[in-house]
């Protein structure tokens, strides 16, 4: 992975970069200053993969872990991979879901880990509340990539559809 690593048992609040795209992405929907980030060499051996813990673990925050391994000093440098920039955006999801009162740990329950949980099909009939939360934060990831003109499984207009988010708003995506 390109980028800078941020140090090991690490907990950062969010580089201007972050804040900025984060601000893009959700608008006023997702306080970024409540966001922390926590670089956790455990997760290098047991999940692997980040995950927000809402504000259960940090209570009045929203706090993202990510394995060391995956931990960037920043998500929205330069030399970033856009794919890292989009698993942030879709953990960053997760932190505005919890924000809005969503129980991230019961609705991760019901929606499950499996690849089903995370496919989504986009049609007219769609709703935000009819996608469980992995499939919403799937929805905002690819809506961000389409964005940045990445192949994505639907075009703007569809996100546009169906994500209340700034980031899907038609027009010169």
């Amino acid at each position: 992975m390109s980028g800078v690593l941020a140090p090991p048992w690490s907990v950062r609040s969010l580089s201007e970069g972050e804040a900025a795209l984060l601000n893009e992405v959700f608008g006023s929907a997702l306080d970024v200053s409540r966001l922390r980030i926590w670089s956790c060499p455990i997760l290098n051996w047991t999940t692997r993969r980040a995950f927000c813990a809402g504000g259960w673990l940090w209570p009045g925050k929203s706090l993202l872990l990510y394995p060391t391994k995956a931990a960037l000093a920043d998500f929205a440098g330069s030399r970033t991979p856009i794919s890292a920039t989009a698993t942030f955006v879709h953990e960053c999801t997760h932190a505005a879901q919890s924000q809005a009162g969503v129980n991230l740990l019961w609705a991760k329950l019901k929606a499950g880990d499996s690849d089903d949980s995370y496919r989504y099909a986009l049609g007219p009939d769609s709703r935000w509340e009819g996608l469980n939360i992995e499939q919403q934060a799937m929805v905002v990831e690819h809506a961000f990539l389409c964005r940045r003109r990445r192949k994505t499984p639907y075009d703007l207009d569809a996100y546009a559809a169906v994500c209340p988010y700034p980031v899907a708003c038609a027009g010169d995506g």
